[in-house]
């Protein structure tokens, strides 16, 4: 059984389906396509249609007889029975990954959930970019305020002054003195000049202390108007596995071994932003990017035939290839090793990258295209709605 078809749970299909001889997969989603999340401040900008971030999932895990795609909204896990309830019924299952991912991180911040858009997935993206099509329509333009100054607020202001140039004053509010904390200092500071390019407006070291319909309250005291917020403040997990009782950090974030196993549960393994995976240097995880899902997606489905083969699960190995950022359509920060690009390379570095990740997921099939992704247009047949069988011959 496999909760999620991000990044982590469709790698961790397609490799269970690669080998598995005897048994079932089970895939729950909420919706029957695998949605590109890192592509979504392009689909929000109007930069990409919402239909070119979508890749069905029975193309990409090639119809297998051994496969159950189940699309419905998960609503409990019971471990104790080994059964998963959602909207459509229970479903048992007899090893299971967690992969449900993450949610919008509002920090406690009063009005955040209530006044502010989000990115998290191809609705939430889809709701913002009818949004800005209205303000243009109805006033010409308008104020956007972007909170979080981390990769998606950063390539969503840059992506939008680009795409609709003179038609909204962006403002970027970042709690941490510098935007993109987490990043090369170097690079962060050519993405800082990429957006004065812009002229976007970026509030450094400003906590935000509420939102409200039509602005944004700084902790300092500033109260910044704004026609449409925009939440990119952080990620937190998916709930549904601390509510079910299983151990989890104050994020939220399941607790797994190093074989992404959940402690002190057998049988049940987690990978992905819901995951805490130990990145062996002390008590800290390793952080939840899209690269690292995949590694741990693979893993986790490796680790699963392992133990239906009787034998030990095997620890996770992972590797942090660097990073690549688009700050609009000709310009982007990437490192990768001890390299540091920006401007037209860094770009290209980006967009390496993501051809990257869809030939590893759909190999060269995936690549034919005009424009990226827009071979994957909805296909005319449904998915199958099957009923998974019963506990004992799932994998």
């Amino acid at each position: 059984m496999i909760l999620g078809a991000g990044y982590a749970g469709v790698r961790a299909a397609q490799e269970i389906l690669r080998t598995l001889d005897d048994g079932e997969v089970v895939l729950i989603d909420r919706s029957q396509y695998h949605e590109v999340v890192t592509e979504m401040y392009r689909v929000a900008a109007g930069a990409e249609e919402p239909s070119g971030v979508q890749l069905p999932l029975r193309r990409l895990l090639a119809q297998s007889p051994r496969l159950t795609l189940l699309q419905a909204e998960v609503q409990s896990l019971d471990y104790r029975a080994r059964e998963v309830l959602t909207d459509r019924g229970r479903v048992p299952y007899r090893f299971a990954l967690v992969a449900l991912g993450g949610a919008p991180e509002y920090y406690g911040v009063q009005g955040a959930r209530e006044h502010a858009l989000t990115l998290q997935y191809l609705d939430s993206a889809v709701r913002v970019r009818r949004r800005l099509r209205a303000l243009k329509a109805a006033k010409g333009g308008g104020r956007i305020v972007i909170v979080g100054g981390g990769l998606t607020g950063v390539q969503l202001a840059s992506e939008l002054a680009e795409q609709m140039p003179e038609t909204f004053d962006i403002a970027i509010v970042q709690a941490a003195p510098t935007i993109l904390p987490e990043e090369d200092k170097q690079l962060a500071g050519y993405a800082q000049g990429e957006l004065e390019r812009h002229r976007i407006t970026v509030h450094r070291g400003e906590p935000v202390s509420e939102v409200r319909a039509h602005s944004v309250q700084l902790k300092s005291g500033p109260e910044i108007p704004s026609d449409l917020t925009i939440w990119a403040g952080g990620v937190r997990a998916n709930p549904i596995p601390k509510e079910a009782g299983l151990p989890c950090d104050p994020r939220g974030r399941v607790l797994v071994d190093a074989q992404l196993e959940v402690q002190g549960h057998p049988g049940i393994f987690a990978a992905g932003d819901i995951a805490h995976v130990p990145s062996g240097h002390g008590e800290t995880a390793l952080p939840p990017t899209a690269q690292l899902a995949v590694q741990e997606g693979r893993q986790a489905g490796r680790n699963i035939l392992r133990v239906l083969q009787g034998e030990e699960p095997a620890p996770l190995h992972a590797r942090i290839l660097g990073m690549a950022a688009a700050l609009g359509d000709r310009h982007g920060i990437a490192h990768v090793g001890r390299f540091r690009l920006t401007g037209q390379v860094g770009h290209a570095v980006h967009e390496l990258a993501l051809l990257h990740y869809l030939y590893g997921v759909g190999g060269l099939g995936l690549l034919e295209r005009e424009a990226y992704l827009s071979w994957t247009r909805p296909p005319q047949e449904p998915v199958a709605q099957g009923t998974p069988r019963r506990a004992g011959t799932s994998a």
